[in-house]
């Protein structure tokens, strides 16, 4: 009886699965030809965001939650959904992507604005599956773990199937294109076609997986009995790295040096406490590992707590010196969570009522937390772009950061890594007034006129950098002829790349002949490269050059200041020539 209501079941929801299947394959291809034909949406990156949202999450939970389309909390549900991925959508399209860029950059803007929406949609649905099926906003966590697990098994099944699915149809248009037949080939490379036959074959392969739930329930058993052994190794990581970490504390502490990466404790963190609930699963089974092995690794985990610890120092270190950027925010995020994470569990381990029993608490209030956390930070109110916006700004600010305006510097990252909040406040540092902050304002507005984040087009304030200008050999001086040829120079992006970072490092400049006429040119050298000058007969100094430092035999900035200063430096002539063929003149770079 309960097979032939299963099956009842799922023929029942087959229609709804394949209708939310054509509806999302339809949308995606009409929302992928107003981006080729720039026509609207496309033309406004909020409306067009959200509509990729909206069309992206609520079909897909209609399919991961079909069984229970008779019932209207569901449907109302995903009323709240649409409204909510809409409003994020619209966010971060409104106040993140760039109006002026006519062409938005779909899959940066897909993965920006989708992998914290994936996250929170898969933290929030078992919560609300585990309500649908009972009707009631109770919270038991042997539903919201079966749920949880899986949502993920049955996604990445449905992803495989597809994906083999792409791989067959590969095959068939490689066939017939070896008989010169391409009709297959332009057919599955039409959009018409990718968008609606993808969405559709994902939702028949969920359709099928789900239909199978006994195989299901039997690989995740699978999968969980394997990863659970897993976490002895992880344990002996955790126990040797800590004792470690620990010994080298004092000097990541004590002398401000960058002893430790805060991404890689966070995943160990993440990777404990994975395996740690493939072991406890629901918390049914009293013993999942012998006595031995479970009082082992019940002793390590409170070694998790100095990893998280350590974690948010590194990351506090690193955000008070170059400020926030949406990266360390959302870093602060998942260290909170592993904070808590570790303390929790650490308090589960002493538990004597049954192995690790407190896990399910902790579990419950991280996820709650997470979804609060993650829905504020896509909204204006906890928004990583405005944090980081405001911290930049106020580093911007900093008479260090005027010195530059590279690549790295807060001004850049004002106008390109942190939305309408960072051009905002890139404007207000344009606007400063008074003589003090003159430089501060040059440097906002060559930001300001920056069209295209990979093409630098401020120069470099030549004053200030000649001001701190080292001369070898010592007793030598710059003519004024040559400082306004240098000047003029730093205002080209092609010169100043190679001088941005001076303010960390330094620059020298060097009187050397550098083509054997016994007459005495000029290099003017950074730690990436410099520009070289020769002295004409007549007085006059002409740019004829720049070096590009090599990488791998450089060594530090420190290195070449010490063999300046003893004078180990020579100009080498070139041993191979270059090649000239009629009025074509091809350039010879030796392997080094």
């Amino acid at each position: 009886m309960e097979g032939t209501d299963r099956a009842a079941r799922d023929k029942e929801k087959l229609p709804l699965i394949l209708a939310a299947s054509v509806v999302q394959g339809w949308a995606l291809y009409l929302l992928h030809e107003s981006i080729k034909s720039h026509h609207w949406p496309a033309t406004q990156h909020a409306w067009l965001v959200a509509l990729y949202a909206v069309t992206v999450f609520v079909p897909l939970t209609v399919q991961m939650t079909a069984d229970h389309a008779r019932r209207a909390a569901l449907w109302w549900m995903m009323a709240i959904l649409g409204a909510a991925v809409f409003y994020f959508g619209w966010h971060w399209g409104g106040n993140v992507s760039d109006p002026t860029d006519k062409r938005l950059d779909v899959l940066g803007t897909v993965f920006a604005i989708s992998f914290p929406q994936i996250i929170l949609w898969l933290i929030a649905l078992p919560f609300a599956q585990s309500y649908l099926s009972s009707g009631a906003w109770v919270i038991r966590y042997d539903s919201l773990f079966t749920f949880a697990w899986r949502n993920k098994l049955v996604l990445a099944e449905a992803a495989l199937f597809t994906g083999l699915f792409w791989l067959l149809l590969t095959l068939w248009q490689t066939l017939f294109h070896m008989l010169r037949i391409d009709f297959f080939r332009e057919l599955f490379e039409e959009p018409i076609f990718v968008y609606p036959v993808t969405s559709l074959t994902f939702g028949c392969a969920l359709h099928l997986i789900g239909s199978v739930d006994r195989l299901t329930s039997v690989i995740l058993e699978q999968v969980l009995n394997v990863l659970k052994w897993l976490a002895l190794l992880t344990g002996c990581i955790l126990a040797f790295f800590t004792l470690a970490l620990v010994y080298n504390l004092p000097g990541l502490a004590f002398t401000g040096r960058r002893a430790v990466d805060a991404t890689w404790l966070l995943w160990l963190v993440a990777v404990t406490v994975l395996l740690l609930n493939a072991a406890y699963r629901d918390g049914t089974d009293a013993r999942p590992y012998p006595k031995w092995i479970a009082l082992a690794l019940r002793t390590v985990v409170p070694l998790t707590v100095v990893i998280a610890v350590t974690a948010l120092y590194a990351l506090i270190v690193r955000a008070r010196e170059y400020g926030l950027t949406v990266e360390r925010v959302w870093g602060f995020v998942v260290c909170g969570a592993a904070l808590v994470y570790a303390v929790g569990y650490s308090v589960s381990a002493f538990d004597q009522s049954g192995w690790m029993r407190g896990m399910a608490r902790v579990n419950v209030g991280v996820a709650l937390a997470l979804i609060a956390v993650i829905s504020a930070a896509l909204t204006p109110l906890l928004s990583p772009y405005r944090l980081a916006a405001d911290s930049q700004f106020k580093i911007a600010q900093r008479p260090a950061s005027v010195a530059t305006n590279a690549w790295n510097s807060p001004f850049h990252y004002l106008r390109f890594d942190s939305g309408r909040y960072g051009r905002q406040r890139l404007q207000q540092l344009a606007g400063l007034q008074g003589a003090d902050n003159e430089r501060i304002r040059s440097h906002a507005q060559d930001s300001l006129a920056q069209q295209n984040s990979w093409v630098n087009n401020t120069s470099i304030d030549a004053p200030e950098l000649l001001a701190t200008l080292q001369i070898y050999p010592a007793g030598r001086t710059l003519d004024a002829k040559l400082v306004a040829e240098i000047a003029a120079d730093l205002r080209k992006p092609e010169n100043a790349f190679l001088f941005q970072r001076t303010s960390e490092q330094g620059v020298a400049g060097i009187f050397i002949d550098l083509n054997g006429d016994d007459a005495q040119d000029f290099v003017l050298l950074g730690s990436l490269g410099g520009v070289a000058y020769e002295n004409t007969a007549a007085g006059e100094w002409t740019l004829v050059g720049r070096f590009h430092a090599n990488s791998v035999k450089a060594g530090p900035w420190s290195s070449v200041v010490s063999d300046l200063k003893a004078g180990n430096y020579t100009a080498q002539p070139q041993r191979w020539r270059d090649l000239s063929i009629g009025t074509r003149r091809f350039r010879f770079s030796p392997n080094d």
